[in-house]
């Protein structure tokens, strides 16, 4: 496992450079083992191309950021943009994706995303924001609770 620089964790834009570590780190969004009727294949292809727009700067309104160490060494990502609230009809922040490099786990990398998707959120005058997390994924749900985070609704859905 490579040594990681915990004393200073800093978060910027992503750039190129970052490309490689960030899709390589896509598959970790369905470690978890996502419902039976979702296909990680599947996820990891939709996963891959919203990435990839929002890096070559396709998708209007998405930024994606990368944690890094004080050494440069890339930790994890943020991917957000902006959605509409449903019931105020307002734009808001959305974290569309957020994962840390396993080895990166459980030293202040997801908090300092968090921070800065909050700051991102703000800086647009979004006065919410928001994310979705799949139900099995205890440990992110756990993650984004202790971050002051909460359930809105339920999503149900049937395979049919």
């Amino acid at each position: 496992m490579p040594q990681i620089e915990t004393s200073h964790i800093s978060v910027r834009p992503a750039t190129a450079e970052h490309r490689a570590f960030i899709l390589a780190l896509l598959p970790e969004l369905a470690a978890f083992g996502p419902p039976s009727w979702r296909s990680s294949n599947v996820m990891l292809d939709t996963d891959t191309l919203v990435i990839s727009r929002a890096l070559d700067g396709q998708s209007e309104g998405a930024s994606v950021f990368v944690a890094e160490d004080a050494n440069g060494t890339p930790l994890g990502f943020v991917h957000v943009c902006a959605e509409y609230d449903y019931y105020s009809r307002r734009a808001c922040g959305h974290i569309a994706d957020l994962v840390v490099a396993p080895e990166a786990r459980g030293i202040g990398v997801g908090a300092a995303l968090l921070g800065v998707a909050e700051s991102w959120a703000r800086s647009r005058g979004h006065s919410l924001l928001s994310l979705n997390v799949f139900v099995e994924n205890r440990h992110a749900r756990a993650f984004y609770d202790r971050a002051g985070y909460f359930p809105e609704t339920m999503r149900y859905v049937k395979p049919l």
